[in-house]
């Protein structure tokens, strides 16, 4: 009884980190500029699909949807100034790649982050 109770616990505490960070991202990615074409994300789309995708993903663990998290994060402050933070933003996307080798190919955060990606990475000077 007390080994349930303690992953209940366990599991209430990183619900309330992920959503804690998860808060935080969206507070940074809402600080960027919206896309100046309709049909085609800027950054700020593009973070903000990648955040719904990593939260709603059922592959990675709390503990790896919050790593995800925090470089989405770093990758939205650095968007506020995308030439002067290419180092911040390039060690992100290095970072999220890593992660997501571990996940199959069919799920549907590997879907978002390809489709993102040149998105993500064209905003900051970088190919893809």
């Amino acid at each position: 009884m007390a080994d349930k109770s303690i992953k209940s616990g366990t599991s209430k505490a990183s619900n309330f980190v992920t959503g804690s960070v998860g808060g935080n991202v969206t507070a940074s990615i809402n600080k960027l500029p919206d896309s100046s074409e309709p049909n085609k994300p800027g950054i700020k789309e593009a973070l903000t699909q990648l955040q719904k995708a990593i939260e709603a993903d059922s592959n990675l663990t709390q503990k790896y949807k919050e790593k995800a998290l925090k470089q989405l994060q770093s990758l939205a402050e650095a968007g506020k100034n995308p030439q002067g933070n290419q180092e911040i933003a390039e060690k992100a996307i290095i970072f999220l790649k890593g992660l997501f080798t571990g996940i199959p190919k069919t799920a549907k955060l590997i879907e978002q982050w390809e489709k993102l990606l040149p998105a993500i990475a064209s905003f900051f000077g970088f190919e893809n």
